[in-house]
This record gives structure tokens, C-alpha cells and sequence, in this order.
């Protein structure tokens, strides 16, 4: 198996401790405040001031992640804008709109977090529960503009690929994948059109003052290149293209980056400025498998929470009173949330955004199948590719994408291939994912059977469940949270060699004073030292009360 050049190794380290641990944190963000949500509407309903309670206690942990949250957010964003400027800056001019809108997302965490908690005795019931939906709704806003940035990354608005699963044959001799750019009029009459579709371009047809045209992604890759390097069209393949009577001196010392930038514009313009990034193909499996995921860590957690607290009250032989109903209660509650969240998330979330990376990522998804032949496929060998075919396309006649036919070289620009080619290095995704992506999946269907496990005890035996049940509820709820790493890993491993899918490789985004070491370790160091104090800080102001409260019941 070859991995090739992995360009900015220590940067893409640095970047996955920062962004590892903030989601770690974001899930709870996203998913507690649906769960407290619920509580506080059951309240409303029944008048039972257990529900109360444990919609206060949700609210708490609510509170302690977003506070800590913030802390690694703020890191997280500082650490992109330093080790990744170009990147920022590609989203500055182009796709800004969504991480604009997220600044007023957080303020709308911030003030109604401080409503919720402040105004828990003051406010009437029923704004209350308003107050606690716009408090829910703040993270999901915020994670709906975020998401919608990654989903473009990893499928630009306008992506054709580069495969047919009803052939099973790959397109890249076609030019593809291509990706849709309107060219200003004045631009488009300059080019050498007949050249351009011998490398592949099509040209869709003509818009006001644009041509649309279907651009091959490698052309692209390079233009961005030599735009972000400081070219001119004199040193440009852009020289090549254009029509020799336009190649005056004036159009020769024209930046790369002046053409490029009209030319985004124009494509951005005409996509829609605020709406290009949620037009991503992949955009709306992304967010539900977002959401799916954050609940679905967030239940996990809260059965792990209360099954040890059960554990506790029956080593203490207590099996009734005021304390066991709200512990017994909120067990039940985060059993029902955490079966129909994991559910959702395989059956329909997970499926959804599957369907969309089998086509719009066909690489990425070949190298998840591992139908290369160089490696152990675990697919082929229990005859399951039939049915993942089905699966990612629709049909069990559907083929899925052969990893050993797709070319080393297939992002590289074949004008300039050598020196791109010693840059970029092997095109393909790692065939690692293979294995990352059926772990994730063989431990989410464990997990899955564990609470319906769970779920039949309490519900269709009702009876006590068994002591081994209680104790494997914390290991699935690390677990769980091992599945949602794993997935974040087979969806940015998985888009080498892009940053921006068909746009910019990371070679490009990355800064040109990388990071030592030294700074990699220490900050990894202050990522320990702030999952240190939001663990300090749960055990102190969410487990020692309930201990408390236990020490009473016996009493």
C-alpha cells in the first residue's frame, strides 16, 4: 500500500488535536439542549417535577461544555487562521457568507444560555421552555453554517465526478472531475476555447455577462496554485491557452490571481452568494449526520452517567424513594433517546450522507470499499459489495469503484505534470479508510445492539437489568464517541489530496512558516489541560451532587 507525499503532515496534526477535542466538546453543545428540551415539554405536560429536574440538569451540563466549548473553539479558529492562511482567505472572498452568519449564531448561545439559567425561577413556565428552544436552536444554527463550509470543501456546489456506477468506469480521460466556473465575457473571448475542451473543458452555454463552462478540476487545482505563488501569465499555463493575438505585455504581467479571482466571483455570483456553500450535493446528509451524531454521543453519555448512579443506589440496596424514581426515570429517558438516535444516524442520517460521498467522492469511496486488490477487503471477503453497492447507488447491478484503476496522477495538471506530480505526490485517498470505516461501523452496530439491549429489559421485560449491562453502558459511551472520531477521520483523510475538493490541496492552504514540532506538543498539551478541567469541572458540579443526594436516600 503506498501513501505517497502527505504535504503539511505536522500542521494536519496540530489541526486534527485542536478540532478533535473541540468536537468532542461541540457534540454536547449540539446535543444536550434537544435532550433537556424534551425534559422541560414533559414537565410542561405532567406537572412531574422530576422532569424538571432533570431538564435543569441537562441545562447545567449544557452550560459547562458550552463555557468550555468556547475556550476550545476559540483556539481551534485561531489555530485555521495561523496554519491554514490561505485557506482562510480563499473562504474570506468567496464563501464567507455562512461563517459570517455564525458569529450571530453564538451570540444567540450566549444570551439565551444566560436567559435560561438566570431566569430559571423568574421566567413563566411556558416562556421558559421558548427561552430553552432558542437556546437549542443557537447551536444548531451555528452548526448548520459550519457544516455547510466543510460540505462544500469536500464537494464544491457545481462538482461533476469523475465515475458511472452503472459502467463501473472511471472518467478521468474525460477531463473529469470537473466543477461548474462562469467566466466574465471578457475573459472568455481572450481564451483559446478549441485548446481548452482538448483538456477537457465544456462549455455549458452563455449567462448575462458569464460562459458557463464545466472546468477539469486539475486545471484548476493549478491555476489556484500559481494564483497563491504570486504568478503572472507569463509563467502561467494560462499563456497556453489564451488566443496569441491577446498576449500583450499588459496581459503577460497580469497576476494569476486577478483572473482567478474575477473568475470565482463570477461563478459565486452566480451560484448565489449567500446560498453556494448549502448548495453543496453533500450538505444535507452532512448536517442531519452532524446533529445525528451529536445527539446520539449526548444519549450515550447521560445512560452512562445514570447507569453508574444505578449501580451505585444498588450497591446501596436502595431500590425505592424520591432519588431512585428521578435517577430510574432519567435512565429510561436517555435509553429511549440514545436507541432512536443511533438508529436514525445508521438507517437513515449515515445512509444519506453515504449515498452522497459514493457519488460526489468516488475516490474517498473506493478507498472506504477497499476494492483494491493490494489490501485485505473486508467487503469482499464476507461477499458484501453487492449489497454496499446497492447501498451507495441504488442498485445491486451497480458497480462500485475499482481503487486500482483510479491513476496516480489524476489531479495533477498534465501541462505541468512532473512538477506537480513531485508536489502533490500519489492522488489517491490511503486505503487505511478501509479499515477506520468498518471499524466505525462494526463498533456503531455493537453500540446499537447494546442499548436495544437495554431498551428490551426496560421496556418489553421490565425488569432490573442486569448488572453487566449497567457496567458496559460507560465503555459504549467512550465508544460511541469513538465511532463519531472515526467518522470525522474517513471524511478529511478521506479527501486527499484536496483541501477544497477539485480546488486546493493543502500545500497551497497551508502557511509558508509551518509550525516546529515543539509547538505541536505544547499544544496539545493545553487541549489535555482544557478536556482536564471540563472533566474537573463535570465531576464537580454534576457527579458530587447526585453522590450527595445518594448519601441522603440511604440515610
Amino acid at each position: 500500500m503506498e501513501w505517497g507525499i502527505y504535504p503539511a503532515a505536522a500542521d494536519r496534526l496540530l489541526s486534527f488535536i485542536g478540532i478533535a477535542v473541540h468536537w468532542t466538546i461541540l457534540q454536547y453543545v449540539v446535543g444536550l439542549p434537544l435532550l433537556a428540551f424534551v425534559a422541560e415539554l414533559l414537565y410542561l405536560k405532567t406537572g412531574d417535577q422530576k422532569w424538571l429536574k432533570i431538564a435543569k440538569t441537562l441545562v447545567k451540563g449544557f452550560i459547562i461544555v458550552f463555557a468550555v466549548g468556547a475556550a476550545t473553539g476559540t483556539a481551534s479558529e485561531f489555530g485555521l487562521v495561523l496554519l491554514w492562511p490561505n485557506l482562510t482567505q480563499a473562504a474570506g472572498n468567496y464563501i464567507y457568507f455562512p461563517l459570517y452568519a455564525e458569529v450571530f449564531a453564538f451570540l444567540m448561545e450566549v444570551v439565551f444560555i444566560y436567559m435560561l439559567w438566570y431566569g430559571w425561577e423568574k421566567l413563566p413556565k411556558k416562556v421558559h421552555v421558548i427561552v430553552m428552544l432558542f437556546a437549542l436552536i443557537g447551536p444548531w444554527f451555528s452548526a448548520a453554517m459550519i457544516v455547510s463550509v466543510n460540505s462544500y470543501m469536500v464537494a464544491p456546489t457545481g462538482l461533476e465526478p469523475a465515475y458511472n456506477p452503472a459502467t463501473g468506469q472511471w472518467l478521468f480521460d474525460q477531463g473529469y472531475p470537473k466543477l461548474l466556473l462562469a467566466v466574465p465575457t471578457d475573459y472568455a473571448n481572450i481564451l483559446n476555447v478549441t485548446l481548452l475542451q482538448q483538456l477537457g473543458m465544456e462549455v455549458v452555454g452563455q449567462n448575462g455577462g458569464v460562459v458557463l463552462v464545466k472546468m477539469p478540476a486539475r486545471i484548476i487545482e493549478r491555476l489556484v496554485y500559481e494564483a497563491w505563488h504570486g504568478y503572472t501569465v507569463q509563467d502561467s499555463i494560462l499563456k497556453l491557452v489564451i488566443k496569441p493575438e491577446y498576449l500583450n505585455q499588459d496581459v503577460l504581467n497580469t497576476p494569476v490571481m486577478a483572473i482567478l479571482d474575477a473568475i470565482l466571483k463570477a461563478t459565486v455570483n452566480y451560484v448565489g452568494v449567500t446560498t453556494v456553500t448549502f448548495k453543496s450535493p453533500v450538505y444535507l446528509g452532512s448536517i442531519l449526520h452532524v446533529i445525528g451524531s451529536a445527539i446520539t454521543v449526548s444519549s450515550f453519555t447521560v445512560l452512562a452517567a445514570y447507569a453508574m448512579r444505578k449501580l451505585q443506589l444498588r450497591q446501596k440496596g436502595v431500590k425505592n424513594g424520591e432519588y431512585y424514581e428521578y435517577v430510574d426515570t432519567f435512565f429510561k429517558f436517555a435509553a429511549i433517546f440514545a436507541l432512536v438516535a443511533i438508529v436514525l444516524q445508521g438507517t437513515v442520517f449515515g445512509h444519506l450522507m453515504g449515498t452522497e460521498i459514493a457519488e460526489y467522492n468516488p475516490e474517498k469511496f473506493a478507498a472506504m470499499e477497499g476494492t483494491s486488490q493490494s489490501i485485505f477487503s473486508i467487503s469482499r471477503a464476507f461477499g458484501l459489495e453487492k449489497l454496499m453497492a446497492f447501498l451507495g447507488y441504488g442498485s445491486f447491478n451497480a458497480h462500485l469503484p475499482n481503487y486500482d484503476e483510479i491513476p496516480k496522477d489524476y489531479c495533477v495538471c498534465s501541462v505541468t505534470h512532473d512538477q506537480d506530480l513531485a508536489r502533490i505526490g500519489d492522488c489517491r485517498p490511503p486505503l487505511f479508510l478501509h479499515y477506520v470505516y468498518y471499524t466505525k461501523i462494526g463498533l456503531a452496530i455493537l453500540s446499537g445492539l447494546f442499548v436495544l439491549g437495554v431498551a428490551y429489559y426496560l421496556f418489553v421485560k421490565k425488569t432490573e437489568l442486569p448488572e453487566i449491562l449497567l457496567k458496559l453502558a460507560l465503555p459504549f459511551a467512550i465508544i460511541i464517541q469513538a465511532v463519531s472520531w472515526m467518522g470525522w477521520v474517513v471524511r478529511e483523510v478521506g479527501r486527499k489530496p484536496w483541501t477544497i475538493y477539485g480546488v486546493m490541496t493543502p500545500d497551497v492552504a497551508r502557511t509558508f512558516n509551518p509550525a516546529p514540532t515543539s509547538l505541536v506538543a505544547l499544544v496539545a498539551v493545553f487541549f489535555i489541560v482544557i478536556l482536564g478541567i471540563l472533566a474537573y469541572a463535570v465531576w464537580k458540579f454534576l457527579w458530587l451532587p447526585g453522590k450527595e443526594e445518594v448519601g441522603m436516600e440511604v440515610s
